[in-house]
């Protein structure tokens, strides 16, 4: 990644040489959170963590433009202790519109998402879960978008998991065609990871997971069914040693108008996971897998604003069969100078027992 930077750096360079004014300006977000987490036997753990989350808005020249954004870790708690803050480089890219496609190189966001609180489809498997983002959703890549209409597309993406290198072995690639048709989004995909063995496994993976399939085909859809929102997918995981398997996901969304400002949402899905390996598939909630050939999952969220600063939210997962059960409320208020605080709270209970409590306090500024 760093020699692709300095080559990026030199193209940013020449373009800005060629312009004879360029405004830069730049937003982001600084956070403190502090975490505490109790277990079943009385031990506790906490965690103090604060970044800075910064983005440059650089002009676009012509019909390219480049991307910059990365986060800083504990910048300010490194400083107080004496220790080096962390850094990732979230995004930078050039991207140039062409007649008839769109053509991104570098560091990206890369997700396949469409809507669902679970994806078990997405080019990044655990990219995104629950509306939480994954560093593994930004990733060193190629993509070429072609518009085929207003509401169809077709992507075509060559990442590079380890940074940028062009050995076949350590690259993963796929292609992605969404379609509209009678009101319903429709999108089909593929995807094959690298040969090199990740963490878990064949391309990626999680630590002490049994390995991955390298190869699977997804379908998804998305619709209104009256004043209901459906939606689905079909995941199907093949190639290398580990054995066949499915994925299953439906999921359904409403929204009430409890009065004319306030709007109560409402979103429930089902999935089902075939084989032990697929649990990989729920990223950070991999505890909720059942341990079992088959998980069922039923999750379930509701946000109701209190006022115009203010919401309160509550997600449940279940797994059927299993007895496991997490239940994460959550508040979040706008105080006054735009500063956001966020209050969770997350309940994990095993066999009708409360195994571990864990709260959550975070106060950022957005600017």
């Amino acid at each position: 990644m760093r020699k692709f930077a300095v080559v990026l750096f030199l193209v940013l360079c020449g373009i800005l040489a060629a312009t004879p004014v360029w405004a830069v300006e730049a937003g982001g977000r600084v956070k403190f959170a502090y975490s505490g987490t109790w277990v079943e036997n009385g031990d506790f753990s906490d965690e103090l963590n604060d970044h800075l989350d910064l983005e440059l808005y650089l002009p676009p020249v012509g019909k390219t433009e480049l991307s910059y954004a990365f986060r800083v870790g504990a910048p300010f708690q490194g400083l107080l202790a004496g220790e080096e803050a962390t850094y990732f480089t979230k995004k930078l890219y050039l991207k140039h519109r062409f007649s008839r496609f769109h053509l991104t190189v570098g560091r990206q966001p890369v997700s396949w998402s469409f809507g669902s609180m679970l994806n078990p489809v997405d080019y990044t498997i655990g990219a995104e879960a629950l509306e939480t983002e994954n560093q593994s959703k930004y990733t060193d890549a190629v993509e070429a978008y072609l518009p085929l209409n207003w509401n169809s597309g077709l992507a075509l993406v060559a990442s590079f998991p380890t940074g940028f290198d062009l050995e076949t072995e350590k690259m993963k690639w796929g292609v992605r065609g969404r379609f509209g048709v009678k009101g319903y989004d429709l999108t089909i995909n593929y995807v094959q990871e690298p040969e090199t063995a990740g963490p878990g496994g064949h391309g990626q993976g999680w630590p002490g997971l049994p390995p991955f399939p390298r190869q699977r085909v997804g379908l998804t859809f998305k619709g209104d069914l009256g004043p209901i929102g459906v939606y689905g997918a079909y995941g199907r995981y093949f190639g290398g040693e580990p054995a066949q398997s499915n994925s299953y996901l439906l999921g359904v969304d409403y929204s009430y108008n409890v009065d004319y400002y306030r709007k109560l949402t409402m979103q429930l899905e089902y999935l089902g996971l075939d084989g032990g390996n697929l649990a990989q598939l729920l990223g950070p909630l991999i505890m909720m897998g059942s341990g079992k050939e088959r998980t069922n999952l039923l999750t379930g969220t509701l946000a109701y604003p209190i006022d115009d600063f203010s919401v309160f939210s509550l997600t449940a997962i279940a797994s059927l069969g299993g007895d496991k059960y997490l239940v994460m409320p959550s508040y979040q208020n706008t105080l006054p100078g735009n500063i956001d605080l966020d209050l969770n709270c997350e309940f994990y209970l095993r066999e009708s027992k409360l195994e571990s409590t864990s709260i959550a306090v975070g106060l950022s500024y957005s600017f």
